[in-house]
């Protein structure tokens, strides 16, 4: 049987469900995309089964996770990854009842079958709105979690719905990746034992907000960004502030001269291109590269050596 006929059998009883289950078949991937017709997509590789959640009928797409879709459409995949780019050999697309099932039941049943250990989820903002207790009892622990909001004037509903969301799934997250054009307080995030943290916005990003955040690697892709600002932090560092940070990367249209971001630090330079090596007041050392070859551009990583 293939792993959508295994599906559909779990379907047809408690019974089948529970001997779906007892056989802890593996998983090796579950991905979540909450949007207005939200999709589930399992991967086993080379197959991957999507699971795309009908709202035929229903004005804006998916509102909330009570909701039930119309019918489900299931796509059978072979996924061919010998090559650079992923690339798909064959595809077969079913069409199912929605089993009276809503978007949070169809999401808690799905990841109940299968052995899998890497959950992951991105919601969007727009005309969805999330509650703490829905996402509480739907959602599995989810390894990675993206957010996205692209109203510049956020409504008190999404502003709601992100805290909701952040609240409800953080505490188990290792990745989070934010793509946020609007004024949202990200503090709380930033405070989280996140393994990586990667933000997208147009916002001058505020490294005072760094000092305190406990996150391994940070990344961020912004319209701007000041070097004076930037020096402030890493002279911080080197007097022991933000021990566990080991990775930052920042791309974005610098405003001042590139120089200033050296200024104090005791930089050593390294090699011909712009890469140098500063410490802390412990002993450890850390890489900054600079990479300014297209106009006004500018890459900047910081990477604590071992």
């Amino acid at each position: 049987m293939g792993h959508h006929e295994i599906i559909a059998y779990s379907f047809t009883s408690k019974k089948s469900l529970s001997f779906v289950q007892s056989l802890g078949l593996p998983l090796k991937k579950v991905r979540i995309k909450m949007e207005e017709r939200p999709r589930i997509y399992l991967h086993f590789r080379p197959i991957s089964v999507l699971f795309k959640l009908r709202m035929d009928g229903i004005v804006g797409g998916m509102t909330s996770l009570y909701q039930i879709p119309s019918d489900v459409d299931v796509t059978v995949q072979t996924i061919d990854n010998s090559r650079m780019f992923r690339r798909v050999t064959n595809s077969t697309t079913f069409t199912w009842s929605n089993q009276e099932k809503s978007i949070g039941e169809w999401i808690r049943y799905l990841c109940s079958i299968f052995r899998c250990a890497s959950y992951e989820a991105r919601f969007d903002l727009f005309n969805t709105r999330f509650d703490l207790q829905s996402l509480r009892n739907t959602f599995p622990k989810l390894r990675r979690i993206a957010i996205d909001c692209f109203d510049v004037e956020p409504s008190e509903e999404d502003i709601q719905s992100f805290q909701n969301i952040s609240r409800a799934l953080l505490p188990h997250a290792e990745n989070v990746e934010l793509f946020l054009e609007g004024n949202i307080s990200i503090q709380h995030i930033g405070m989280a034992n996140l393994k990586q943290l990667e933000i997208e916005y147009p916002r001058n990003p505020n490294f005072d907000d760094l000092l305190t955040w406990n996150v391994e690697r940070f990344i961020t892709d912004t319209e701007h960004f000041s070097f004076r600002d930037l020096n402030r932090f890493f002279k911080l560092w080197t007097k022991g502030s933000n021990p566990r940070l080991k990775y930052l990367a920042i791309d974005g249209e610098a405003l001042e001269d590139w120089n200033v971001l050296l200024k104090g630090l005791k930089a050593e330079k390294v090699g011909r291109r712009k890469k140098y090596t500063i410490q802390n007041c412990v002993g450890i050392r850390a890489r900054i590269k600079i990479n300014n070859d297209i106009d006004t551009f500018v890459t900047v990583k910081f990477i604590v050596l071992k």
